[in-house]
């Protein structure tokens, strides 16, 4: 019998053990030089992390630790890990068919953000972050180049909802972006960060030609934005296409979109 009750203690302490096992994946990583229209400059590590049944985290709790190494296998000087969760809506142009095409459905997304505290050198780096039982995840990412991007102007933004209640959402194409197509592949993006009552709420991005400089928001996505949330900040981000370099306008607020009836 104390034979019996032994075997079974073991095997309970075995299947909580198992249970409690913390199985983490790198789902994606970007090493990043940043510019900002404020005047902030930044070198960003920004990775994302899913679970065992491919969920972005809800929390930062089963990190432990986040070590990143530069081409030579250096330890990198880095920055407190912050970690952000939000629900986010995403939209692309197919500019073969001249189409905006958006999702339907709001989805949950979850990263971290780590300040690179040394300058960016090319190569490739490589990425560790340990979990709360010890297991470590890898994932590499290169660092190409350092590219200087031009910083969208956000005085020249322009927000026109036509009869139909569509927004039409305009700005100026920085003219440095003709001769920077010759040499780089780039992308713009806009985007919204929503918030309500100072908490942020909810995301809005949809990816561009670099020489586009208009989105089309749809009646239904406009009313979906303003019932989310009570202020809103309008950003144009350029990137390479690598996302190895990025610029962000500085933040267009206004409490909602403008709209109409319909």
């Amino acid at each position: 019998m104390k034979k019996i009750l032994l075997v079974l203690i073991i095997f309970t302490i075995s299947f909580l053990t198992i249970g409690n096992v913390i199985s983490a994946e790198i789902a994606w990583m970007h090493v990043q030089h940043r510019e900002y229209g404020e005047g902030k400059s930044v070198n960003r590590l920004s990775f994302g992390i899913v679970d065992d049944e491919i969920q972005y985290l809800t929390s930062d709790s089963k990190i432990k630790n986040v070590m990143l190494f530069d081409p030579n296998g250096k330890s990198v000087k880095l920055s407190p890990a912050k970690f952000g969760a939000i629900f986010e809506i995403y939209g692309t142009y197919d500019f073969k068919n001249s189409q905006w095409l958006y999702n339907r459905s709001w989805q949950h997304d979850s990263w971290f953000s780590v300040d690179i505290l040394t300058t960016l050198i090319p190569g490739l780096y490589r990425l560790n972050v340990t979990t709360a039982d010890g297991k470590v995840a890898e994932r590499a990412y290169p660092f190409n180049k350092r590219v200087v991007l031009p910083v969208v102007n956000s005085d020249s933004i322009q927000l026109q909802p036509d009869s139909d209640g569509n927004l039409i959402w305009t700005w100026q194409i920085p003219s440095e972006l003709g001769s920077l197509s010759f040499t780089e592949k780039t992308r713009a993006r806009a985007s919204i960060d929503i918030y309500r009552n100072d908490i942020n709420v909810g995301y809005f991005s949809i990816i561009l030609p670099v020489h586009m400089g208009f989105v089309f928001i749809p009646n239904n996505l406009v009313q979906q934005i303003n019932q989310k949330g009570d202020r809103l900040e309008l950003k144009i981000l350029l990137e390479t296409r690598d996302k190895n370099n990025r610029t962000y306008s500085k933040p267009y607020v206004l409490d909602l979109l403008p709209a109409t009836s319909g």
